[in-house]
Formats: structure tokens, sequence, C-alpha cells
């Protein structure tokens, strides 16, 4: 069965937006806001959130019987629903014919309580809803506009979008001190003006969340992001293949990744990422009089094995790879590192080698992927139990009461020899006791802690055949078996004198209810002298043959 977090769904608010509006004519005051408070990111078992999602249901209404209206009138409104992640509602039989609903999903918070939606306006794809439940048991590719091509970011342009303005304040009618979120500059945004993109839902709202980073923090993020300088440099990507036959050319004209989109800001940046974060290739710094040149090269070196979270590969067959999109490690553990002095940044490090050698780097590995196991289960170790060492817990709660369970399904055994195998193993999971010589001291600190339980059990009968068994195992001698029994017998005799000193009504109830399997305290006696006699025999014999 396939598994996943599980989701809880926080309706935060429901609010009525113009279709398709005309910006020039409306103001972006008038617009309905949406205010959401920062109690809902802090809940009281924070240990248990992983992250924090924004959830816009967009319902057009179609055709409706009693007024007429149809889709495309330009006096229709829609609703906006804007929620935290939850399951979504199988149920559908209440919508109306015709009726449609689009969703879209953001991150506020991921799952290392990063901040990931910042100020600005943003500018979200819609999808429409299936009535058919999405089940990543048979995972498909999925098609949007009916599965025509189109080349990345046209869907803003194609299909249906939501715009939205969102901003972190101390109040609903406070400035903003949040940094502004840019968007990414894209190749294709000028192809189709906005004002002439069809069967676009584009509902304009301001959404005001409550401040909760610090201001101060925020206030200088955003002042050093203002006072960077902007360079703008012709970036040229030249692929090296079979003897550096040069055969493809790319040019681009900013310093965003061309594998992940990253905005690197700087040329150092953008090499020291290429380099640590895409180390299947090899990059290599070539001086351009109108910016720069980057010889890409196949890194023979690179290992491609697993690179996600550990944990999840040791959970459910294909939980690791069951993600929608890509998704964040989270860190487990800070790793104690020697470092050499880091000395001063500089492009020459991403020359190309003078022995003229290709540059067969390692895979630096980003973040912490280890997987530690218990010694004793063999079981993955859990983030959560990163800070307990478990060797120092060699009896967990669960381990006994499996071995007491286990212990009671035995058939062949009486009440009394399943009390003292209880014990006994608890016993010795509890102190660790795994050697043949450490079982003369295991007994002795046996009758010590559980002496008087056994007694008012009446189980010295069976704790003498179980010293009986572990002496024809050749795991104890007679000489632990006579110092168990004696201790036995000194802590009986104290018992007796206590109770002869209580009142006698008292013993009598005692009497009638300490009887197991048949045997009095009377009976119990007498077996421990008869043991008691037959180990002295014993004893003797083997003097006499030795």
């Amino acid at each position: 069965q396939d598994v996943s977090c599980p989701i809880r769904q926080v309706p935060t608010g429901k609010k009525q937006v113009p279709l398709n509006p005309d910006l020039s004519q409306i103001k972006p005051g008038n617009f309905p806001s949406l205010a959401v408070s920062s109690n809902e990111f802090e809940p009281s078992n924070s240990h248990m959130v992983k992250s924090y999602s924004l959830l816009f249901r967009v319902t057009r209404p179609g055709r409706r019987e009693f007024n007429g209206l149809i889709n495309g009138e330009t006096n229709e409104n829609i609703d906006v629903n804007e929620e935290l992640p939850a399951r979504r509602k199988r149920n559908s039989s209440n919508r109306e014919d015709g009726e449609k609903t689009f969703v879209a999903q953001m991150t506020v918070f991921d799952k290392n309580r990063r901040l990931q939606l910042l100020d600005g306006e943003y500018e979200v794809a819609m999808q429409e809803m299936e009535e058919c439940p999405i089940s990543k048991k048979r995972a498909t590719w999925e098609t949007i506009l009916d599965g025509k091509r189109l080349p990345p970011f046209e869907t803003f342009s194609q299909g249906p979008t939501l715009q939205f303005t969102l901003r972190w304040t101390g109040d609903t009618n406070d400035k903003s001190t949040a940094p502004i979120a840019k968007p990414l500059a894209t190749r294709n945004s000028e192809s189709l003006p906005q004002e002439n993109k069809p069967n676009s839902v584009k509902p304009t709202q301001t959404i005001a969340v409550k401040e909760s980073l610090p201001t101060d923090l925020q206030t200088r993020k955003e002042r050093d992001v203002l006072n960077e300088p902007r360079q703008k440099l012709r970036i040229f990507y030249q692929f090296l293949y079979n003897n550096n036959t040069r055969q493809q050319t790319e040019a681009r004209d900013d310093l965003h990744c061309p594998w992940c989109t990253l905005n690197c800001r700087k040329l150092y940046s953008l090499l020291k990422h290429l380099k640590l974060c895409h180390s299947r290739f090899i990059f290599n710094y070539v001086y351009h009089p109108k910016g720069a040149r980057i010889d890409v090269s196949i890194n023979e070196c690179y290992d491609g094995s697993y690179a996600g979270n550990p944990q999840d590969i040791h959970r459910q067959p294909g939980f690791a790879f069951s993600r929608n999109g890509p998704v964040k490690r989270t860190p487990i553990t800070h790793i104690l590192v020697c470092r050499p002095k880091r000395t001063k940044a500089s492009m020459s490090e991403f020359l190309e080698s003078e022995d003229g050698e290709v540059e067969q780097q390692r895979t630096y590995s980003s973040g912490h992927n280890r997987l530690y196991f218990h010694s004793d289960t063999c079981l993955p170790l859990r983030p959560q139990e990163m800070e307990v060492d478990s060797e120092d817990e060699k009896d967990p709660e669960w381990l006994r009461e499996k071995t007491i369970t286990q212990i009671e399904e035995f058939s062949d055994v009486n009440e009394g020899e399943k009390e003292v195998m209880k014990l006994w193993n608890l016993h010795v999971m509890k102190h660790g006791f795994i050697a043949d010589n450490q079982m003369n001291h295991a007994c002795m600190l046996f009758v010590e802690n559980y002496g008087q339980k056994i007694i008012k059990k009446n189980l010295c009968r069976n704790f003498m055949l179980h010293l009986v068994s572990m002496h024809d195992f050749n795991l104890i001698s007679i000489m632990s078996i006579d110092k168990a029994v004696a201790r036995l017998r000194e802590m009986q005799q104290k018992l007796e004198k206590g109770e002869s000193a209580s009142p006698t009504d008292e013993e009598s109830s005692e009497e009638q209810s300490g009887t197991t399997n048949g045997y009095s305290e009377n009976n119990t006696r007498e077996r421990i002298s008869e043991m008691d006699s037959i180990s002295g025999v014993t004893k003797q014999s083997k003097k006499q043959k030795l």
C-alpha cells in the first residue's frame, strides 16, 4: 500500500473576485483582500508539521437554467477559496452542470521552516480539477490543455491564471517590510501581451499575512538586495564531446543557471553553483571580451546513485520516487570537519588545468545524506532519534512487551515456568548478559532483584529447576546453585518473621491465595530441602570422582 504524509486542510477564507477585469479602469485598492493570521503557521505540535502551503480553489460557474447566464459574460464573478493543504473531497455530486474548479498550490514554509513566499505580485497557473481520484500507484505524466505541446512557461499565456499580491505586515494598513520576490526572466514572457491572453482567469486579490519574521532581518536583506550592483554579462556555454570537439553553443543574457533556473546574481556564484550542484558535468571558465565562456564536458567519475533523503528509501516501496516534483532534503545532523583557511574568491579556480588533463572531480555531496541503523534491530535510525544513543537502552518497552507475549504463547510449559522465564529474560535483556562466564553473576543478581517476588508467587521450585537446567548446559556451577538457594532461604526466613508479627487473619488470607500450580508454601519448602540434599549428593559424588 502506498503511504504518503497526512495532509490537514484548514479553510482561511472565501472571496468573490472579478473575471478578466480591466486593470486600467479598476484601482488596485478596490480588489478584495484576505488576511491570514500568523497563528495558522504556529501549531502546538510543530514537530509533526513538515510544511505549510496555500491552496487556491477557483470555482467558475457554468450554464445555469434559471437566469440563462453562460460562461464568458463580463459581469460574471468567480469564487476563490484559499486554504491550507488538505485532502481533496471525493464527493463531487454537489457540483452544478458545467461548473469548473481550478486549483493551484504554493509553498509558504518548506519542511526546513524556510520562507518561500516573499512580498510581490504573483501569477499562478491554475489546473482544472478532475473528478477521478488521483492515485500514486499508477503514476502517469499529466498533460495540460488537451496535450498540446507548449514551450516552457507558455501555460501562463495559454491556460487559466490567478493574479494576486502578497504582503507580510504587522497590520493590514502597515507598509510591507519583507524583501520583494521578483520573478525569473523568461525568454517567452513578451511573446504575448497580458491583455490578449485567451481563456485566462485573472482575478486580482491582495493577501495580507501577519508578520512572523524579524523586522530588522527583513529590512537588512532588502537593503542588501537593493545596494548590490546589477551585472549584465553575456554567458556562452560550449559543450565538449569526444576529443574536445565543440558541437553546441548556447548564449544567455542573464546569470541564471540553465539547469535549475537559479538566479546566481554573480558570475563567480554561478560557476560555484555549477561546480557544486551539477557535478554530472565539468565546467571550465574561459575569459571572453563580451562576458564569459563556460566549457561544459561530461564528468566520467560522476556517481549517479540515489542522492535523495535516505529515510525515504526504507519506507514503503516507491515512496522515494512518488513525489509530484523535486523536494529538499531534511538536514539531520551537523558534521564536524577540518577545513583549511578559506582562500580569496578568484576566477582562476575555474580555469582549465595547464597540463591538458580533463579535471575528474568527485561528486560533491550537498547536505547530510548518511543513514544510521540500530545495532540490535538493524532498523534505520529516524531523525528524531539522532539525539538519543540507542545503545544505552538495551530493553526498550516494545521489546519487553514482545518478549512477554511470545512466552505467553507457549503451550508445553506450565504457568509457573512461564513466570520464571519472563523474569529471567527481562533480567538478561536489562543487564546485557551474553557470555557463559557471566551466568554465575547473573543468577546471584537475579536472586537479589527478584527473590522476594519469587517467594511471594511460590516460584521457588520452578526457579530451582531453572538453575538445574542451566547446570546441565554447563552454564553455572554447583557452588552457584548452593549460593543462590542459600540466599533465597535467607530472604524467605526474613519474610516469615515479618509475617509472624502481622495479624493472623492476614496470614490465613495470604496462605489461601498464595498457591501456584497446585503447590502450597509448605510443599515448596519441602521441595527446596529435597533439592538441597540432591545438590549435596551430587557435589560429594563429583568430588569422589575427581
